[in-house]
C-alpha cells in the first residue's frame, strides 16, 4: 500500500473510531438497533457538555436522514434543509422523550422533507476525489456524510441495525477504493461496500 493509501486508510479508521465512540460508548458494544434509540438518549447527547456526545447526536441524525431518504429523492442532499430537520427533530424529541428517534425524525425527513434548494448536492455526481482530499479538520464532516450513506443503504436493505465493526471495515475499503478510482461517483462507490448486497458478499 502506498503512503497515500496508508494515510487515507488511517483517516477512515479514525472516522470509524470517532463515530463508534460518540455513538456507542459502551466498550463491549459494536452495534445498536437504531429503531430502539430513544428521544431521551438523543436529548441527553445533544444537551451534553461533552463535545463527543454532541457529535454522537449529529451522527445518529445524519444516519436517520439517509435512512428516511426516498427513492424519488435519489442521492440529492440539501444540507441546509437537513440541518433544519435536525433542529426540528431534536426540539420534538426534547418534548417527547419516550418515543424513538426514528419515529420523531420521520415526521421531518424523507417524504416530509422540504423541497431541495439550489444548494443541494447530488452525491451521485460528487466524486471520490472529495474523500481523497479530506483534511484532518474535516474528518468529522466526512464521517457525517459516510453515516448518511450508511443509513441510506441500511434502509434499502430493510434493516435498522448500525454495526460499527462493519461500518469501519466498509469505510476503510471505500476510502482505499476512492484513492484508486478518484473519478468514480462517491455514491456509486459506497454501493460497492455499504449496500446490503455487499455485506452479504463479504460473508461468503
Amino acid at each position: 500500500m502506498t503512503r497515500t493509501l496508508a494515510r487515507l486508510a488511517a483517516t477512515a479508521a479514525l472516522v470509524a473510531g470517532v463515530l463508534s465512540a460518540s455513538l456507542i460508548p459502551a466498550a463491549a458494544a459494536t452495534s445498536m438497533d437504531a429503531s430502539a434509540f430513544s428521544c431521551r438518549e438523543l436529548t441527553e447527547k445533544d444537551q451534553s457538555a461533552d463535545a463527543s456526545q454532541k457529535y454522537g447526536a449529529s451522527v445518529i441524525l445524519y444516519w436517520m436522514a439517509g435512512y428516511h431518504h426516498t427513492e424519488a429523492q435519489a442521492a440529492i442532499v440539501d444540507f441546509d434543509n437537513m440541518l433544519a430537520e435536525f433542529k426540528q427533530t431534536t426540539g420534538y424529541c426534547a418534548k417527547n422523550p419516550n418515543i424513538s428517534v426514528m419515529t420523531a425524525s420521520e415526521q421531518f425527513m424523507g417524504e416530509n422533507s422540504v423541497k431541495a434548494t439550489g444548494k443541494a448536492i447530488d452525491l451521485a455526481i460528487l466524486k471520490c476525489e472529495a474523500v481523497n482530499s479530506t483534511k484532518a479538520d474535516e474528518v468529522d464532516g466526512l464521517g457525517q456524510i459516510l453515516m448518511w450513506l450508511a443509513g441510506y443503504h441500511t434502509s434499502v436493505g430493510e434493516s435498522t441495525m448500525i454495526d460499527m465493526d462493519k461500518f469501519g471495515k466498509s469505510t476503510e475499503e471505500l476510502t482505499v477504493y476512492c484513492a484508486e478510482n478518484p473519478q468514480i461517483g462517491l455514491f456509486t462507490a459506497s454501493e460497492k461496500f455499504m449496500s446490503e448486497e455487499a455485506k452479504e458478499d463479504a460473508k461468503e
